[in-house]
């Protein structure tokens, strides 16, 4: 069993329908590759870091 748990979220006010099909997604979902997603967040930071670096060069001149 993993180490991850989530909260169960309040579907209370949900028509049966939409409750089932949310369900339906998230247990029919493929896993998420943790390694992959964190290659590609560190790799947007360093482009945001960048481009920020580069409007306050420009603002700065």
């Amino acid at each position: 069993m993993s180490n991850i748990r989530y909260g169960r979220p309040n579907m209370n006010n949900l028509p049966y329908e939409l409750g089932k099909a949310i369900f339906e997604e998230i247990l029919h979902s493929k896993p998420v590759n943790r390694e992959q997603f964190n290659k590609e967040v560190d790799e947007f930071k360093k482009q945001m870091i960048e481009a920020r670096r580069k409007e306050d060069n420009e603002k700065s001149e």
